[in-house]
């Protein structure tokens, strides 16, 4: 059965829809960073309770990315996400008129749940959607939306702050996700398939290798990736110099992740830009450590990295796994990620308490990202005839 025939025609419909969700995640993921001082002055918060809070929303990827991710490749579409973007509106609402530390916490932990169902299931509409044609484009897109959510809130967090107060501009983010619902109930379609599966649909089975190399790459990946924003603006001379030039990253990434997506899919081998880009990191990270790159140069680098990245890896699950388990891949790859994002600052931390020396955290994390090319590399597609089902391309 071709599950990609009833979205198809209203793909790119489906991509502005998923892009608008999607958007409204990254602004609300990092709306704490700003807002720092003044909900420390609120409710008296300690840096432990602030970081808490900043984590809370990713908490829930860790344990329920794997059964979330099975069952959206049961439940229906269109009723998922709007409970997903039900879930998150209810967060976002509970946090913007949080009375103290425990309501802001349940509506960060329940805006994580609602923003995980919709990272799941947009990845996997995309990947039937555009099943064999502009899927990487597709995905250069999708991903690119995430950094640009970052880049808008901290671009205007004074100007909202100053005029709607904190509790105001939250309530804005909040209206966001509102804005969400209709366009996803108006894009997504009620089924990907009819009512009648084949034998055997959405049944479990053996992980295939590719998708556990995959898994473990995209894992190693982030566990280098994530420290560079924590500890790289110390390195790269601290103060507001030091933000600014680690933000090139973040700028490169939206702005690079498009064009990449877009040559992707005309040069093909997914799996192989990928591996090239994280060994370009692991190269990188050790010229950091050797001293023998500028700052600015590393973090241009490491944000072409983070561009053509996500689009490659993104593109994969659905050459990877039959049609009816895309969700589940997806699923796996995302638990295994945000535990490399809880890995990697924590990693870098230790070793940078044991050592007063820059080399011996980027010497590190060079290695973790050398791993991660080399495990993306076995991430190969499986003939049509391996997978014992129609793939989604």
């Amino acid at each position: 059965m071709d599950y990609g025939t009833e979205i198809a025609a209203r793909r790119w419909l489906v991509l502005a829809s998923a892009m608008v969700s999607f958007f409204a995640v990254g602004m609300t993921f990092f709306a704490v960073p700003p807002l720092i001082p003044t909900l420390r002055a609120a409710f008296g918060l300690s840096n432990l309770s602030i970081g808490l809070l900043m984590g809370a929303i990713a908490m829930p990827a860790i344990a329920l990315s794997l059964p979330l991710g099975a069952a959206l490749d049961r439940w229906p579409p269109r009723a998922a996400g709007l409970a997903g973007l039900a879930a998150m509106l209810a967060g976002a609402v509970m946090f913007a008129a949080a009375p103290g530390y425990g309501w802001l916490l349940a509506g960060r932990l329940l805006f994580g749940v609602g923003g995980l169902v919709m990272n799941l299931l947009l990845a996997r509409l995309i990947s039937v959607a555009f099943a064999g044609r502009e899927l990487a484009l597709a995905m250069g897109l999708f991903t690119a939306t995430y950094p640009a959510g970052m880049i808008v809130l901290f671009t205007f967090h004074p100007w909202f702050e100053g005029n709607l107060g904190w509790r105001g501009e939250l309530g804005l983010l909040a209206v966001l996700v509102l804005a969400a619902i209709p366009l996803h109930a108006l894009a997504v379609p009620q089924r990907l398939r009819a009512e009648r599966e084949a034998p055997g649909a959405g049944r479990g089975g053996a992980l295939p290798a590719s998708l556990v190399a995959l898994g473990v790459a995209w894992m190693l990946y982030w566990v280098a990736f994530a420290a560079v924003p924590t500890f790289g603006p110390e390195w790269a001379g601290a103060g507001a110099s030091g933000l600014l030039v680690t933000s090139l990253i973040t700028w490169i990434a939206m702005l690079g992740a498009p064009i990449a997506g877009a040559v992707i899919d005309r040069a093909g081998r997914p799996q192989t830009w990928c591996a090239v880009s994280v060994g370009l990191m692991a190269v990188t990270l050790a010229l950091m450590a050797a001293g023998r790159l500028p700052a600015v140069a590393a973090m241009v680098i490491l944000g072409l990295v983070a561009a053509v990245v996500p689009p490659a890896l993104y593109s994969l699950p659905a050459r990877l796994v039959a049609a009816e388990r895309v969700g589940f891949a997806f699923g796996f790859i995302t638990a295994l990620s945000n535990l490399g994002a809880v890995i990697g600052p924590t990693l870098a931390g230790a070793v940078r308490d044991a050592t007063p020396e820059w080399a011996a955290v980027w010497g590190t994390l060079a290695a973790v990202a050398l791993a991660s090319a080399v495990f993306a590399s076995r991430a190969r597609p499986a003939p049509r005839s391996q997978l014992g089902q129609t793939r989604a391309d």
